[in-house]
């Protein structure tokens, strides 16, 4: 990659961890204050549905903004309006303002994603976009686990949640001064790539439809499995009778474990083909993930690590598998399928937590093997043995930017 590229990989790996160290917060913040403000599952799992919907919705609006005036102005205004949603979250006494205020900061991640995620791939170029994609999501894992669920998980535990103003700080902070100078104001975007001749029986439109309509399902299957561990694993633990501080470290070796795994499943699909890292990555979690739910204790601790290491690549090789269709559009298509994958996964989740509170959470979670399996049958057939990756080229710069 050119120094500029990396550069910009930098830029919006640095800011995913920034932003999305509020989402590591906010199941850990649900299940601290379950108790206080009577939340049960299936209301956890609609506030973080909320959340994603509304970042779901607004991603491809903010994908196509983004490849017209640049990318820096939604990455720094989007922390900033996340940090503003969550700091107001901790003051909040009834549980529908609690809901109003994280719903509302799914505004931040519909601007933040796209953007973010277009840049790190075409960044990375014709050998490695997998690779660099892996390496954004990286980041944001970072923060989810580390500032977000260890450091919030103690914050709460020893401070009470106003202490989390101190994360407010941090993230303003590093919004406007390392995000502000590395983020590319100018967005990424590919070359054209080359058009396949139509034929006259129509093949290839039918291919197409059947390629998205496989696609979306594996994401949606993928994505519930994702979002229920995201948004239940700290009230699982804390039904176990495990304290915040511990449940919080649970999270963040989670987090951790899903972007080691990210990255070298990512670096691995872009030298071995992406079929066989997706497909054999996700049978490998649900075998791992099945054995977790049976026990406790330490052992499931690393059951969990390791599932969720084989769990880490499929998110960014789905994303890209897209991407690699509509190579002029990055930053939109990636606003569609992000958004695609934030609403399914949630919805999923929020379903899963109505059946939790029916049949038992760890009952519930034990169907997320299955649901694995099922998105890795889908990539069986739907993923070509090969896809030819964009190369890089620079879009025109935005009028006044420097």
């Amino acid at each position: 990659m050119m120094r500029g590229h990396n550069l910009s990989l930098l830029g919006v790996t640095i800011g995913h961890a920034v932003h999305d160290t509020w989402f590591g917060v906010a199941p850990v913040l649900l299940a601290a204050l379950s108790a206080q403000m009577s939340l049960n599952n299936s209301e956890i799992g609609l506030v973080m549905l909320l959340y994603q919907a509304l970042s779901s919705i607004t991603q491809p609006f903010f994908g196509r903004l983004s490849e017209r005036i640049g990318g820096r102005p939604l990455a720094v205004g989007a922390i900033l309006w996340t940090t503003t949603m969550f700091s107001g979250a901790l003051f909040a006494e009834s549980k529908f303002l609690l809901a109003a205020l994280i719903s509302l900061a799914g505004l931040g991640s519909g601007a933040w994603h796209p953007q973010g995620i277009a840049n790190a791939t075409i960044a990375g170029g014709e050998r490695r976009g997998a690779t660099a994609a892996a390496v954004f999501g990286l980041g944001g894992t970072l923060g989810m686990a580390l500032l977000g669920s260890a450091m919030g998980g103690y914050l709460l535990s020893a401070f009470g949640r106003r202490s989390l103003l101190l994360i407010s700080v941090i993230t303003i902070t590093l919004a406007l001064t390392v995000v502000r100078r590395t983020v590319p104001y100018q967005l990424l975007t590919a070359k054209r790539a080359p058009q396949a001749t139509p034929q006259a029986n129509g093949s290839n439109g039918r291919t197409l439809w059947l390629f998205l309509a496989f696609l979306s399902l594996s994401i949606a299957l993928r994505s519930l499995v994702h979002f229920s561990l995201d948004t239940y694993i700290p009230k699982y633990e804390q039904d176990l009778g495990v304290p915040t501080a511990t449940y919080g470290l649970v999270m963040s070796l989670y987090l951790f474990a899903s972007a080691i795994g990210g990255v070298v499943g990512s670096y691995l699909a872009d030298r071995l083909g992406v079929k066989h890292i997706l497909v054999g990555s996700m049978i490998l979690s649900a075998g791992f993930l099945a054995a977790f739910v049976r026990l406790q204790g330490l052992w499931s601790y690393a059951l969990l690590a390791l599932g969720s290491f084989f769990l880490g690549p499929s998110h960014t090789l789905l994303i890209v598998a897209g991407q690699r269709r509509f190579p002029r559009r990055m930053a939109t298509v990636s606003g569609i399928f992000l958004g695609f994958t934030f609403i399914s996964g949630s919805s999923g989740a929020w379903v899963l937590g109505w059946l939790g509170d029916r049949v038992g959470l760890g009952t519930a979670l034990s169907l997320l093997p299955w649901a694995l399996i099922g998105a890795a049958l889908c990539a069986l057939v739907f993923l070509p043995q090969s896809q030819t990756v964009p190369e890089q080229e620079t879009a025109p710069q935005p009028e006044g930017a420097k």
